[in-house]
């Protein structure tokens, strides 16, 4: 019932936002590439949470209704790729990575509190299924990637701020989209599953929840040379994180009891709901070559399609793309 809700509520709010090239996002021709570099600034100074606070900030429950409260300042500046190239007309490979420089106020985080290099490093692939589904003109595909954690050191979360999670993620995908003269739209659902993380020895780990995922995303040509670009998604945790009691006993400053829930719901953040929208603008150059500009933020939401266990922030970002 909650996925329904969900999946109604992005295709109402997705018809508002239905740019025209992004018909490459479903496979690339043999040959051919799409290529983009971004440069983004996420902030975040607050976080939804279900977990309840005293005055001296200790917590006293654990499954309050979602509230927003302050958090430690946390900023990451990064520089992204992502790439696609067409291996043959129905198979298209994926790759992405970024060079993020991270900043963060946490004062728990006595051991390299700021920082930068080369995060999770994304492979993937798509293939298209078919061009026109039932001759409705609506394209889909199937992708399969997977989230690599090896190009960073990950050591303790309990006192160190590390690059990313330290994990192999698997996502599978499956896409549908529509052109129009006048634009285009995109829906992804998608189920994420999410490995252990064992890299601070065997029997301290931990597993984030494995996540369902819906967007709907797309864009209407305003112009030549102008297109107004805008997307909503909401990812919903399934609830099987787990933590070990090694990995717990790290973490002693945080609760003398019931640490295994603070760290799934608050000091890992291993089970988030987070509803977020965009919107974008993208400038036309010459055939081939765009620069886009947009912002990215995370929302409380409502009901069943709200933000849970997770940071509310904000992404500013540009783009320059690049087809051959």
């Amino acid at each position: 019932m909650k996925k329904g809700v969900v999946v109604a509520l992005i295709l109402v709010v997705g018809c508002l936002f239905l740019s025209n090239d992004a018909l490459a996002a479903w496979t690339q021709a043999k040959g051919h590439s799409y290529n983009q570099l971004t440069l983004s600034y996420y902030k975040t100074v607050e976080k939804v949470t279900t977990l309840e606070h005293d005055a001296d900030d200790i917590v006293i429950g654990y499954d309050s209704d979602p509230h927003k409260i302050d958090s430690d300042k946390f900023t990451k500046t990064s520089l992204t790729y992502y790439g696609e190239y067409g291996i043959t007309d129905k198979i298209t490979g994926i790759v992405s990575g970024a060079f993020s420089w991270i900043r963060s106020t946490d004062v728990l985080k006595e051991e390299e509190p700021t920082p930068s290099g080369i995060g999770d490093i994304t492979l993937g692939l798509r293939h298209k299924i078919t061009d026109n589904i039932a001759n409705s003109g609506v394209l889909s595909s199937v992708e399969i990637s997977v989230k690599i954690p090896e190009a960073y050191e990950y050591e303790n979360p309990a006192i160190h701020q590390n690059l990313d999670e330290g994990k192999y993620d698997t996502t599978f995908k499956i896409k549908f989209g529509k052109g129009f003269n006048w634009g285009y739209s995109v829906l992804d659902i998608a189920y994420v599953y999410r490995f252990e993380n064992d890299q601070l020895g065997d029997d301290i780990t931990f597993k984030p929840s494995d996540q369902f995922k819906i967007s709907l995303s797309g864009g209407y040509n305003a112009t030549s040379w102008l297109s107004i670009r805008g997307s909503l998604a909401y990812m919903d945790t399934v609830g099987n994180a787990d933590v070990s009691e090694e990995l717990q006993a790290l973490h002693m400053a945080i609760l003398p009891t019931k640490k295994d829930v603070v760290i799934i719901k608050d000091a890992l953040a291993l089970e988030q709901d987070v509803l977020s929208a965009g919107i974008g603008l993208a400038f036309t150059v010459k055939p081939g070559l765009q620069v886009v500009l947009s912002y990215d933020r995370d929302l409380e939401g409502f009901s069943v399609v709200e933000t849970k266990n997770a940071a509310l922030g904000e992404t500013v970002s540009l783009a320059l793309a690049y087809s051959m």
